[in-house]
């Protein structure tokens, strides 16, 4: 694939990008769930603020891969406008 002069960011920087968005991405699952397990256990109404901060947590890292593919979309989208003159 040839690049172009113009072009900002190429095959290369995106697959760098991704393999360390996604290499981040687990580190970050496995200490979030590293650091759940050594809290200690709560009762009453402080056990439902955990169990909410930790869906939220979670939630959050489900749509971090959403935005690793919007990232791959995107540069892959500009990459191909200038590779056909828009």
């Amino acid at each position: 694939m040839k690049l172009v002069n113009k072009q900002a960011v190429g095959m290369k920087e995106l697959i760098a990008t991704l393999v360390v968005s996604g290499i981040l991405l687990i580190v970050g699952i496995v200490v979030f769930a590293k650091v759940k397990d050594a809290m200690p256990t709560v009762y009453g109404d402080a056990n439902d603020t955990v169990n909410s901060v930790e869906g939220i947590a979670y939630d959050s890292f489900e749509l971090a891969t959403v935005a690793l593919i919007v990232l791959a979309a995107a540069v892959i989208i500009g990459i191909l406008i200038r590779a056909f003159g828009a």
